[in-house]
């Protein structure tokens, strides 16, 4: 079990801040937002529900922002996958 309170009030105005701001990347905003939450003591499993995720997953962001704090669990490294049009297609979108 993850225990409530881990956070330092520096380190929790810094997720509020990017839970509340308007970012273009949501996917860091929701890792936030759940450090958040397990800080407020709710459980990885309640926090998957409400996400829509895994308990597993909701480990894993604890663990990275434990380990590497802020910067670990700022960064997405999901680059996309390859695209479905045609050359053509691609040239008139561009």
């Amino acid at each position: 079990m993850i225990r409530p309170n881990f956070l330092s009030p520096t380190e929790r105005l810094e997720l509020e801040s990017c839970v509340r701001s308007q970012r273009e990347d949501h996917g860091i905003a929701r890792r936030a937002n759940a450090i958040l939450l397990l800080d407020d003591g709710e459980s990885c499993s309640q926090i998957a529900k409400f996400l829509y995720l895994d308990d597993d997953t909701i480990r894993g962001w604890h663990k990275s922002y434990r380990d590497g704090g802020w910067d670990a669990v700022s960064v997405d490294g999901w680059k996309g996958g390859q695209s479905r049009m045609t050359s053509v297609q691609e040239a008139t979108l561009c």
